[in-house]
């Protein structure tokens, strides 16, 4: 199964503090374990720049901010998508018609919707409301 990768997901796993730690790397086990079937995960440029961010900014972690960033550029099992001019369109469209959504969201479920990925690894309840399958 292909699975987004979500920012709120990398935080989680990352930030020992954050509320759903304990669930992220609950879930990560699961994928190593072959227990959730995984064949890649899919991130964004988006994405990335929001998880190595939190991590350099809010979490004062350098070094895991650069850890995390080539983690996810070098992963075989994680394939990051880059936000086009097209894509960047139909996301901002898709953003001014909805307002409870962040653009990065929008630029999430228009990569998702675009590659047919129905799953995502996150904690954000907007996933959900946009139709797509929560992980957990």
């Amino acid at each position: 199964m292909r699975i987004f990768l979500d920012t709120s997901a990398l935080i989680a796993y990352y930030n020992v503090d954050d509320k759903f730690h304990a669930d992220a790397v609950k879930i990560m086990q699961k994928l190593e374990k072959g227990e959730v079937p995984l064949t890649r995960f899919y991130v964004t440029d988006y994405v990335f720049d929001e998880t190595v961010t939190f991590i350099e900014c809010v979490l004062n972690e350098h070094e895991l901010a650069v850890s995390v960033g080539e983690a996810l550029q070098t992963s075989p099992f994680t394939i990051m998508e880059r936000i086009d001019e097209g894509s960047f369109e139909e996301s901002w469209s898709f953003f001014k018609a909805n307002k409870e959504y962040s653009f990065t969201d929008c630029t999430s479920f228009n990569i998702m919707r675009r590659l047919g990925i129905t799953h995502a690894f996150t904690f954000d309840k907007h996933f959900k409301s946009a139709g797509f399958q929560m992980i957990p």
